[in-house]
């Protein structure tokens, strides 16, 4: 009776404190996630405030422990440079990322295939900014703004953008850049996971518990057909 009580009382302690969860990725996908991720704290009891800021500027917040959490990471893009950083182990949603172009499109199928381009991507979109610097594209362009590269893109400054597949499509959509298309197949298709800071690492049950409910009960794939606009 006495462990279940000492027990009882950490995890109220605990869910008493409110994380604050970041994200990195901007509509349409900022919006799903938050869905997915407010679900999922509801249901763990945990009381939540989330934020949409530029992905770097994200990451780095949590990684100091100033804010709590980063929805969501791909995880070899985090163990090696993020020890701090710790996964709660169930995949939040798997996201595609592509590479866009102006008409008529290059044939392109991964990333080796950008080496002879100019192309641009986003600061903090570990994936891409890794495999590109791998690749080492004709220039590489990192930027901080989306709009920005999409934009020097349609007056041909860049060859190729690569960002989010969603996320891209949902930005052109905003400028009107009708021009411009995803590259099919996308470069890469991931699962992405929830990552809190070390400090919250008594949280992690409760989420992973969660998350796996919801999936069971198919509440995450109806969050995800009810955000999809593409």
């Amino acid at each position: 009776m006495l462990l279940f009580i000492l027990i009882s009382s950490i995890f109220s302690s605990v869910s008493a404190h409110t994380l604050y969860i970041n994200t990195g990725w901007t509509p349409p996908v900022s919006t799903l996630l938050g869905n997915i991720i407010g679900a999922i704290f509801q249901r763990a009891g945990i009381t939540l405030e989330f934020k949409i800021m530029p992905a770097e500027r994200s990451l780095t917040l949590v990684a100091r422990g100033i804010d709590d959490g980063e929805c969501c990471r791909i995880p070899k893009a985090i163990a090696r440079d993020y020890p701090d950083l710790l996964q709660v182990p169930e995949i939040v949603y798997t996201a595609k990322f592509s590479a866009f172009a102006k008409h008529p499109v290059p044939e392109i199928k991964n990333f080796d295939d950008l080496r002879p381009y100019s192309v641009g991507t986003i600061a903090g979109w570990k994936i891409l900014v890794n495999n590109l610097k791998r690749v080492d594209p004709q220039v590489l362009h990192i930027m901080d703004n989306p709009k920005s590269m999409f934009r020097i893109l349609q007056k041909d400054r860049i060859d190729i953008a690569t960002f989010g597949y969603l996320s891209g499509l949902e930005t052109l959509s905003e400028l009107g850049l009708n021009d411009i298309e995803a590259i099919q197949p996308p470069l890469a298709s991931a699962p992405l996971y929830l990552y809190l800071h070390k400090k919250n690492k008594a949280y992690i049950p409760a989420l992973t518990k969660a998350l796996k409910e919801l999936k069971a009960e198919g509440e995450i794939d109806r969050i995800i057909q009810q955000s999809s606009r593409f």
